[in-house]
């Protein structure tokens, strides 16, 4: 003989009539905000550093999570549209390659250039790298 159990109708309805289900908070949380990891390797040896970044909350292993994150979200997470400190730099050639790499509200990043040298990449990422 085959038992089957019928939900009242009072939880019928409420499934019936329910929303969509909302996302869990750390996955909403992961869109909202930023995950990136930053490389910077100068061409010729020497100094190379890596950085976790998150922003909202503005944490991480970068030593100014607050400033880089604020620059970033002033151009909306696009690092090519960064351009922090315009001005004039030596024509010395010490080329630093950057890359930025991760997520920025749920969209890809990947980010790479190679600087000149040191003070281009300074001047354009400014406290982002």
């Amino acid at each position: 003989m085959k038992h089957v159990l019928a939900a009242p109708a009072s939880l019928t309805a409420a499934l019936l009539t329910a929303g969509p289900l909302a996302a869990p908070p750390a996955a909403a949380a992961a869109r909202a905000g930023a995950d990136l990891v930053i490389t910077v390797t100068p061409v010729h040896g020497g100094g190379a550093y890596r950085y976790f970044l998150s922003c909202d909350p503005d944490d991480g292993g970068h030593p100014r999570p607050g400033h880089a994150c604020y620059a970033l979200r002033a151009v909306n997470g696009v690092v090519e549209d960064l351009d922090v400190d315009p001005g004039a730099c030596t024509k010395q050639y010490s080329p630093v390659d950057v890359d930025i790499v991760g997520r920025w509200r749920g969209r890809e990043i990947g980010y790479h250039r190679e600087f000149p040298n040191k003070c281009v990449m300074d001047r354009t990422l400014g406290p982002v790298v």
